[in-house]
């Protein structure tokens, strides 16, 4: 007897948005889940997408698979997605970003990327600390499983709730599959010169606002120019408009160096690579992550990498890294004054990276989060109903 097809729909909400880390997870995983190898197995993965210009970001072989919502604002889009796993029948409910559907009796699994709303708060605007809150704790009580992208996050849930170990699972996750894995490639100086961009310089990428700590970098920066150690620009590339970025933006433009120090803003992610591709080192000195995936992305490309000794930064750096204060500019200008003249530190940190990245796939992740569809779908199919344990706030 064929047994049907266990019957997953996996919500991307943040594909299209230009939601930077939340996005490339959304369309890797989703690629990942949909390649090849696990096509026509017994698993078959329904993608959920909140708008319809998110289909660009994704490849042709995951578009003709997709459902696209026309909910509108938050409500909408768990009223609509609640509609959607009736009509298709589905047996397990995946939101890539905690955010559940208020209706039905479907297993939930649900991503949570951070805690910085709790951890950090005096870094975000009232109201959408308020908002990530009330929709966080809203999820730890509707999803049966909480999935973290890193230990260092299934640890902050763990402390803010002190709910059940058993409920929170962390799969890592992967590198970009856009990102080269060799650092081999040549660099594309002609169109770096057109963003302003010229060699030697070391990058940072991400958004502008407190948590990053670009402030602290850009006075690393200074020193090492005053310092004469490095002599190359700055890339701080990523949005220059996000919340609370103006104290920032501020520092940047008052710089005694600002005039090299390049904001190319935000560009695709297909293009990315690019500026990996003729950078000296990347800079990730951030107050917090739920995982950083410019780590990943600098191994991958061949670049040593300076970066936090907080969070999960340690984590997924492992020793391919120099750890840092982030509180400390002086530590961070003599960090990275030793990965751009050091060559021999530089040839060690490149070959562990190439090691250390080798770790993170997007195939393990999807295997782990088909294992854990099936468990949850067998669970639900042998029970009498869903009991979720309650996780106060």
């Amino acid at each position: 007897m064929t047994h049907a097809p266990i019957k997953v729909a996996v919500l991307a909400e943040r594909l299209g948005t230009g939601a930077g880390g939340t996005e490339v997870y959304e369309r890797c995983l989703l690629s990942a889940l949909m390649d090849d190898e696990f096509r026509g197995g017994d698993v078959e993965i329904i993608p959920v997408l909140a708008r319809a210009d998110a289909m660009d970001v994704l490849p042709p072989s995951v578009r003709s698979a997709c459902r696209v919502l026309r909910p509108g604002g938050k409500t909408g889009t768990m009223l609509a997605t609640g509609k959607l796993l009736r009509k298709v029948k589905a047996d397990v409910f995946h939101s890539c970003f905690v955010t559940p559907p208020l209706l039905g009796n479907v297993p939930v699994v649900a991503t949570v990327h951070d805690l910085g709303f709790l951890r950090f708060t005096e870094h975000y605007p009232r109201l959408l600390a308020w908002r990530l809150k009330k929709t966080f704790y809203w999820t730890l009580r509707r999803a049966d499983v909480i999935v973290t992208v890193s230990e260092t996050t299934k640890r902050d849930i763990l402390d803010v709730t002190g709910g059940a170990n058993n409920r929170i699972q962390a799969i890592h996750n992967g590198l970009d599959i856009q990102f080269p894995r060799n650092g081999d490639q040549s660099p594309d100086l002609a169109s770096l010169e057109r963003h302003g961009i010229c060699q030697p310089y070391i990058l940072y990428t991400g958004r502008l606002e407190p948590r990053k700590n670009v402030q602290v970098l850009i006075e690393a920066y200074e020193k090492l120019r005053a310092s004469e150690r490095f002599s190359g620009q700055l890339v701080l590339l990523g949005a220059k408009q996000t919340f609370m970025c103006e104290a920032t933006q501020q520092r940047i433009d008052r710089s005694p160096n600002c005039q090299e120090i390049i904001q190319p803003g935000h560009v695709p992610d297909e293009m990315v690579p690019l500026f990996y591709g003729g950078a000296s080192a990347l800079a990730l000195i951030s107050l917090y992550e739920g995982f950083g995936f410019p780590i990943l992305e600098a191994m991958g490309h061949g670049l040593p990498v300076v970066c936090s000794n907080v969070t999960s930064l340690p984590e997924i750096a492992g020793d391919a890294a120099l750890l840092v204060d982030p509180h400390d500019p002086d530590a961070v200008a003599d960090a990275l004054a030793r990965v751009v003249n050091d060559e021999s530190l530089r040839a060690d940190l490149i070959a562990k990276g190439r090691q250390r990245v080798a770790q993170f796939t997007w195939r393990r992740a999807a295997e782990q989060f088909l294992d854990l569809y099936r468990e949850l779908a067998h669970r639900n199919a042998n029970s009498s109903g869903r009991r979720t344990e309650m996780i106060a706030p």
